[in-house]
């Protein structure tokens, strides 16, 4: 699937109307747990180990009708579990009672689907023990995929399949129905006995999402567990391209954050629990997937920056505006203008997996030569240098009585300071009322930081150093 068609499909998810969908699901404190709002197109459920994911997914199984597994009775008990269900313009409130499932309220529950990753191996597991093999084979016709479905089984499986069928071995007691592969890379042809887990659970995995009708409600636990990284994250694109087409709802617990790389942190759940406290929450808007999940995130990047001072006021900007660049970006200072476009000068490859980004003072938007540039660069707020700006605010007796009385010392021998160092370059009429007040330099960046209203500047260098990173 080629990248431009990835972004089409997840543009099309956020895009699209839902006419079925779960819109709540409410399990009135089992586990210390309550209502969660659940999201059209994907919503995706994270938390540690324990935290109460399994609970959530047994009781949205049990609100819809669906079969339960003795896992999910557990789970459940007797306990009241309630819900809201979408159905076109409809909202109709249903329960685990009996007549008040959501498929007593017209869904149709051959249209929900509870894709159990743990089947792939029971499939391939039953395949592998029949004695009447061959016998079980002339009794189902095959199914052989189209050339479409085999590029996207290819594009799933990093495999080139020249052919792949399917047969259905049906009503198998405890397990249902069992797909049972045959393909053919090159000259080499074999089947599910012969594959490994990871490539069984790939084409199971399409076979079951592949069989979902339109507006199909579609729960899946963890698909991660046999699949590698590469096609995590081709798993989820496949998911989203099916979503986008069929107006799917899936419903998905997960602790990859490869298969978050296009759902929006809006459709993210958190669960997060401590003794007997469990609380649910919607990620914030900036947060990335390994914070979500709690994973402690690599560098991936340098931010460069002139001096001091730019250091000093861009980390506090990140603290306060975006923490999770911070994790992932260290900041270098460099040493003027000059040294950041060298440091930019640097060729890019596909193969460096490393992000740098030139961070320059806004007096440079308009005198930049960015002929020799391969990286990325941004703008501190304002139009000129950090201190220039700065000594600006103190020309202004309203803001001089501002910062006075933000540091508690008198008007008039500030004043009287300033006069003092008036003429001097900007970089040293910093430096020295940092040292005349005896502070810490990133300490007298902060107070103006606060001071001076520049937070509509502020939002637009995020959105543009976000922009940057993501590039």
């Amino acid at each position: 699937m080629r990248k431009s068609k990835e972004t089409d499909y997840w543009d099309r998810v956020y895009k699209r109307n839902y006419p079925v969908s779960l819109k709540k699901i409410d399990l009135n404190g089992l586990n210390n747990i309550n209502e969660i709002e659940l999201s059209d197109g994907v919503v995706v459920i994270c938390g540690l180990n324990g935290a109460g994911k399994s609970t959530i997914i047994s009781a949205i199984k049990n609100v819809i009708g669906m079969t339960l597994s003795d896992h999910d009775i557990h789970r459940i008990g007797n306990h009241l579990i309630e819900g809201e269900l979408k159905i076109n313009t409809q909202i109709l409130p249903c329960s685990n009672k009996d007549g008040k499932k959501a498929c007593n309220l017209g869904i149709d529950i051959n249209k929900v689907k509870f894709l159990d990753c743990s089947e792939s191996a029971k499939a391939q597991q039953f395949v592998i023990e029949q004695c009447n093999f061959e016998e079980l084979i002339e009794q189902n016709e095959e199914y052989n995929f189209s050339e479409e479905e085999i590029e996207e089984i290819n594009y799933l499986t990093g495999k080139r399949y020249a052919v792949c069928e399917v047969r259905e071995f049906e009503d198998i007691e405890e397990i249902g129905t069992i797909p049972y592969f045959q393909v053919t890379v090159g000259d080499v042809e074999y089947d599910s006995r012969g594959m490994g887990s990871g490539e069984h659970f790939l084409l199971y995995l399409f076979w079951c999402i592949n069989k979902c009708e339109k507006e199909t409600i579609l729960i899946i636990e963890e698909p991660e567990t046999y699949v590698s990284i590469q096609s995590q994250a081709h798993f989820v694109n496949y998911l989203g391209k099916q979503i986008a087409k069929n107006g799917i709802q899936v419903i998905m617990t997960t602790h990859s954050p490869h298969l978050l790389e296009h759902v929006k942190n809006k459709n993210i759940r958190i669960i997060s629990r401590v003794g007997n406290m469990t609380v649910v929450k919607v990620p914030d808007e900036n947060m990335l997937a390994e914070s979500i999940l709690g994973i402690e995130g690599k560098c991936t990047g340098t931010l460069f920056v002139e001096d001091k001072v730019a250091y000093d006021f861009l980390s506090i900007i990140l603290e306060d505006k975006a923490p999770y660049i911070l994790k992932r970006y260290t900041i270098d200072i460099v040493g003027g203008e000059n040294a950041i476009s060298k440091c930019l000068e640097f060729p890019r490859s596909d193969k460096i997996k490393y992000n740098f980004v030139g961070v320059y003072d806004g007096d440079m938007r308009s005198r930049l030569d960015i002929s020799k540039l391969q990286w990325n660069r941004v703008f501190l707020p304002g139009e000129k240098p950090l201190e220039m700006l700065y000594r600006e605010y103190l020309h202004c007796d309203e803001h001089v009585d501002l910062f006075c009385q933000y540091i508690s010392k008198d008007k008039d021998d500030i004043i009287t300071f300033l006069a003092t160092i008036e003429g001097d370059d900007y970089h040293d009429w910093f430096e020295e009322l940092r040292k005349y007040l005896v502070f810490d330099g990133r300490h007298l960046v902060r107070i103006f930081y606060n001071l001076m209203n520049m937070n509509d500047d502020i939002d637009v260098f995020i959105d543009e150093l976000k922009k940057s990173i993501e590039k």
